[in-house]
């Protein structure tokens, strides 16, 4: 079985203007979904392909701009961004820029995973900041193409909304 949930033509209408705004009216049902689910991974496994990007991408986006690729392993996502298809499902949605930068972080995280998944208390994980600059540049990096990117990843969902909501 699989999840596609439904939102409002007028929430999507409403959307229209800003991408955020856009991709989080597609986005809040599932996030929804999640949260509300007894069996979170019961419920990722009813996503498809194009749905797990979705929620991937907005975990990149919101961890990368709020405390770097550094936050973004330590909160237990580097699996989901680099040990599938996710890189290369980016790049078919158009985001050559954000794919070519994660597969960039991704040589630093193979290199030293073990280093960055270390489980550490909040004081041992600041120190790792100044510790582990190998990623630095590459937060730097995207920030300069995020909107851009952004911009694009929403056509995606536009062009292929019916694989991600039904609009009632």
């Amino acid at each position: 079985m699989e999840f596609l949930p439904t939102v409002k033509k007028e929430i999507i209408a409403a959307a229209r203007e800003e991408d955020w705004d856009f991709i989080y009216a597609v986005l809040e049902p599932y996030q929804d979904a999640v949260e509300e689910a007894e069996d979170e991974f019961a419920l990722l496994d009813q996503l498809s392909d194009d749905q797990q990007v979705l929620l991937t991408y907005d975990a990149l986006y919101g961890q990368v701009t709020n405390g770097g690729f550094l936050q973004l392993i330590h909160n237990g996502y580097g699996q989901f961004v680099f040990e599938n298809s996710f890189i290369d499902d980016l790049q078919r949605w158009s985001l050559q820029e954000t794919a070519a930068l994660l597969r960039q972080a991704e040589a630093i995280y193979v290199a030293h995973k073990e280093l960055l998944e270390e489980e550490r208390e909040l004081e041992a994980f600041s120190r790792l900041y100044k510790e582990f600059t190998h990623f630095e540049p590459l937060d730097s990096a995207f920030y300069d193409i995020m909107d851009e990117e952004v911009t694009r990843f929403r056509k995606y969902l536009e062009t292929n909304l019916a694989s991600f909501i039904k609009v009632v």
